[in-house]
Parts: structure tokens; sequence; C-alpha cells
């Protein structure tokens, strides 16, 4: 295991003002499985920002993503 300390999780509130789309987005993007990987504590939902990232990155699109899919 290593010593890195936990990042701070995020709640699904925080998150969907990050990304600046409703919770009921967000939802449903976790219910489809298309939204970014979650923890589920208790009955709470909570989000890695690490994960958050990783999936922010694998769906860039257009500018240099698209010179490179040409």
């Amino acid at each position: 295991m290593t010593d890195k300390p936990l990042e701070k999780l995020l709640e699904e509130k925080e998150l969907a003002e990050t990304l600046q789309v409703s919770l009921g987005t967000l939802r449903t993007w976790r219910t489809e499985g298309t939204g970014p990987r979650f923890h589920r504590i208790g009955g709470m939902i909570r989000y890695a920002p690490s994960e958050v990232k990783a999936w922010l990155l694998s769906r860039q699109g257009g500018g240099e993503a698209m010179a490179v899919a040409q």
C-alpha cells in the first residue's frame, strides 16, 4: 500500500456544479454507466477528483484530438 494521503472525495452536488450539469444529469450518467467512476459509502455517492479527471480526459474531442484522428 502507498503512503499517499487519501484525496478529499466530492459530493454529488459539488461535482455537478464543477461540471456545470444538473444533479439529474450526473445521476443519469451514473445509472447508465457513462459518467465518472464513483464510490458508494453507505447511502452516499462520492467521486474521487482523480477519477473525474481521468474520465474527462477520456472524453476529449476537437482541437488536437480531431487532428490526430484524421
